[in-house]
């Protein structure tokens, strides 16, 4: 199967690349900027330079261009940039494409602080959340008292945890005044262990999911049935189409799961759930959904992510581990041009501006709509900034 990835950041794109090869897939790389570093993966067949900047209707007509001659059988995305793009031109692409969600669902979820706002009214279990127009309005809800700590802050576009800060105490506040980015989205701070859930759906309905805990040192998979039924709520009332993840955090206080943001395209621990034998894009690139009466799933698996401890104490190291070694090792280049950041490609995502398609006074209309089945939300635009304090 020839596929056509389309890619704007290195990182990222570089594991669904990995992953979509080991679902069977000769994948050409059609992107420009620091995905130029894939050129440099023995896993890329070829690298295809994009003139694009920002016209959707030059990027088809060179998607044409490239699966014509080179007999591409289907098209996906690798980013966020990426993926709203091909949800733009979904029902004009020259070849079928992995699942995708629509640009309203795509915008409603990528835009944290309308995630945050469809959660709380529809009754997905998400932190407390705000919206002010800059750093200054923050700071003068904090000194008034309006709002207390703790705090997270963060962007309402970025991902890969960019621009997030925890003030979890009034000494921490100064870091407040090196924020960059307007408007600032303020969830109250969970204290709990950080998880994550990544689901594979068909218009509402999981096809595939995992959950796990990661750190510097160890990636698992382990069972959470809330955290799975906080987030399948959500995939239903949005009728979700696509790959998505999900931040959340355990809570130390009630045990319960509480969804922090939501990433609605492939993630970038695709490729350790693929390590730990569950591989998403088995399911994503299959020109038919598999027919199953229970979604995928791993409910364990245990990957150490550090090569040190699996060289030097080798009688020690799973067979995870060595896989994890082997599938840094296969491809040596690409992963010293990882560790080194060769490649910038934190600035890639889609601009606030852009993430007009849906309208947050529809939401609550559409989710109420039919609660019992999946739901394809229709919106029209919206205004992102709010004044103050904007959750209610």
């Amino acid at each position: 199967m020839n596929g056509l990835m389309i890619a704007f950041a290195f990182t990222l794109p570089y594991h669904v690349l990995r992953t979509a090869t080991a679902a069977g897939v000769r994948v050409h790389v059609l992107g420009n900027g620091a995905s130029r570093g894939l050129r440099m993966s023995r896993y890329c067949r070829a690298y295809h330079e994009t003139r694009f900047a920002g016209d959707a209707e030059a990027l088809l007509g060179e998607i044409a261009e490239v699966v014509d001659r080179h007999a591409i059988d289907v098209v996906f995305p690798s980013d966020d940039v990426s993926t709203r793009l091909l949800a733009m031109l979904a029902d004009r692409l020259p070849v079928r494409s992995t699942p995708l969600p629509d640009v309203a669902t795509f915008d409603l979820l990528n835009d944290k602080w309308n995630f945050t706002r469809f959660c709380l009214q529809n009754g997905v279990r998400v932190p407390e959340g705000w919206l002010f127009d800059d750093r200054e309005t923050l700071r003068r809800a904090l000194d008034s008292g309006e709002i207390g700590l703790p705090i997270t802050i963060k962007p309402i576009n970025r991902s890969g945890g960019i621009g997030v800060i925890h003030i979890r105490e009034l000494g921490e506040i100064a870091l407040i005044d090196a924020l960059d980015y307007e408007p600032v989205l303020v969830q109250r701070h969970i204290i709990g262990e950080t998880v994550g859930i990544s689901l594979l759906c068909e218009h509402g309905k999981v096809l595939a999911h995992a959950t796990q805990r990661r750190d510097a040192a160890r990636f698992q998979l382990f069972a959470n049935p809330d955290l799975l039924a906080n987030a399948t709520r959500l995939a239903a009332l949005t009728g979700y189409n696509g790959p998505a993840n999900f931040d959340a955090v355990i809570s130390d206080e009630d045990g319960l799961s509480y969804i922090v943001e939501c990433n609605p395209r492939f993630w970038y621990t695709i490729y350790l759930s693929m390590i730990a034998g569950l591989n998403f894009m088995d399911l994503a690139v299959a020109e038919t959904p598999t027919q199953c009466a229970e979604p995928a799933t791993l409910q364990t698996g245990d990957v150490r992510l550090s090569w040190r401890n699996t060289a030097t104490q080798p009688w020690r190291a799973s067979r995870l581990d060595w896989k994890f070694l082997a599938y840094n090792l296969s491809d040596p280049i690409a992963y010293l041009l990882q560790r080194a950041k060769s490649y910038d490609d934190s600035e890639v995502a889609v601009p606030v501006g852009q993430m007009t398609a849906c309208h947050m006074t529809d939401l609550l209309a559409v989710a109420n709509a039919d609660r019992q089945r999946a739901v394809k939300p229709s919106f029209a635009s919206k205004t992102h900034s709010a004044p103050g304090i904007g959750a209610r």
